[in-house]
């Protein structure tokens, strides 16, 4: 239009600020795509972790059916039932940022848990291999193993409630006495999982369940 009413400044200014706008919009879309692509990236890569978690602790559900003692399927159970619980309710909004702490220690407990319970399982089979005090001492370590999964089981499902009521009632100054206390319930399953490690080191318990 400037141009067939030969240059007037005020059309050459409102042509500009046209072509300036389409550039910014475009700009903007562009920008906008690739923060949605971004995300899907991220959305589809956090889908393939829990789904391969899931797969893992089905693969051990199943494990866990050789060793015929009800107690390590129920505590699988209430384990994977009490994170998902905990999950669940740590994305509601509002209280994702300062539930990461939380969220961390939990799941460290959860998998240090279901090591234990892959620990326990291999002990049973080794114990079916032997006789006499062998035997015996190896049971009773089984059972020291499973004792303190129930109590990690314990300790996880008071602080998931705790950390629940916590939240519903914007007591946020509180979080710091129940990270201590996962911390707490994290020392002792560590001190849990180094006796284990020993053990197998001593018993060479891989070796002894491939022969």
């Amino acid at each position: 239009m400037s141009w067939a009413a030969s240059g007037v400044p005020l059309l050459n200014i409102a042509g500009l600020a046209l072509i300036l706008g389409g550039v910014g919009w475009m700009a903007t879309r562009v920008i906008f795509l690739a923060d949605d692509v971004a995300a899907k990236i991220i959305r589809d890569d956090a889908d393939r972790v829990i789904k391969a978690e899931e797969d893992k602790l089905d693969q051990l559900q199943l494990r866990l059916r050789a060793d015929r003692d009800f107690r390590t399927k129920d505590y699988l159970t209430l384990l994977r039932t009490c994170r998902s619980e905990f999950e669940e309710f740590a994305k509601r909004p509002g209280i994702a940022i300062q539930s990461q702490e939380i969220v961390k220690q939990v799941r460290q407990l959860f998998w240090s848990s279901t090591e234990q319970l892959e620990q326990s399982l291999k002990l049973r089979m080794l114990a079916e291999r032997l006789m006499g005090d062998e035997k015996k001492k190896i049971l009773d370590q089984r059972e020291h193993t499973l004792g303190g999964i129930r109590v990690s089981i314990e300790h996880m499902q008071s602080a998931v409630k705790h950390y629940q009521e916590l939240m519903s009632k914007e007591q946020n100054t509180d979080l710091e006495s129940l990270r201590d206390e996962l911390d707490a319930s994290l020392r002792v399953a560590k001190r849990t999982e180094e006796r284990m490690r020993e053990l197998e080191g001593t018993l060479d318990l891989e070796s002894r369940l491939k022969q």
